[in-house]
């Protein structure tokens, strides 16, 4: 029992008893790809809050691709996502099936981005009424927020998305490696 628990396949608590644990997803490193192949809900273009113009570098009047999807696992739903893509890099990106279609293979093969990095954040938080509805989130299940920003080989801005996950069915996971310093030698002694 005591592995079990080790291994996070059961929660045991003194006083309560043993339980399955729900499995999680664990996100550890991967490949840089779209989510598109799972739920798109809605692709809409509009004018973006000024944090997201700031980073795609637009004028006010310049609108973004707002994508937003809801992943499910199992059926049961996951995570909420919302991807802004410029219109000005992607325009009439509304003709394509991003439904059966992986979107990075979109922005790669029919408008010639070649994408190369992301940066995430994640953090945790408390969701409001309208995540937990949408997640069917059980009482006091916190969400981890995941904010990527995707850029081309050239460092162009092109994707500027926002994550929430279910916090009791997601974890992530971090590799660090420690890069070995070169020995300083001190002063001679002469």
């Amino acid at each position: 029992m005591s592995l079990l628990d080790r291994e996070g396949l059961i929660d045991s608590r003194r006083g309560m008893g043993t339980v399955v644990t729900h499995s999680r997803l664990r996100k550890q490193q991967q490949e840089l790809r779209s989510l598109s192949e799972e739920i798109r809900d809605s692709l809409d273009l509009a004018i973006p809050a000024r944090s997201v113009r700031d980073f795609f570098e637009l004028h006010e009047q310049q609108k973004v691709y707002e994508i937003q999807r809801l992943r499910l696992s199992d059926g049961e739903p996951l995570a909420w996502e919302l991807a802004r893509i410029p219109e000005r890099l992607c325009p009439g990106l509304e003709r394509f099936e991003v439904v059966k279609t992986s979107l990075y293979q979109i922005l790669e093969e029919s408008y010639g981005l070649r994408l190369e990095s992301c940066s995430e954040e994640i953090s945790a938080g408390i969701p409001s009424s309208q995540y937990r509805k949408l997640l069917s989130l059980p009482r006091n299940t916190a969400v981890l927020v995941v904010s990527r920003k995707t850029y081309t080989d050239d460092g162009r801005a092109v994707e500027f998305t926002r994550s929430v996950f279910r916090g009791d069915r997601h974890s992530a996971m971090v590799h660090s490696v420690r890069k070995k310093k070169s020995i300083l030698k001190g002063p001679s002694s002469s």
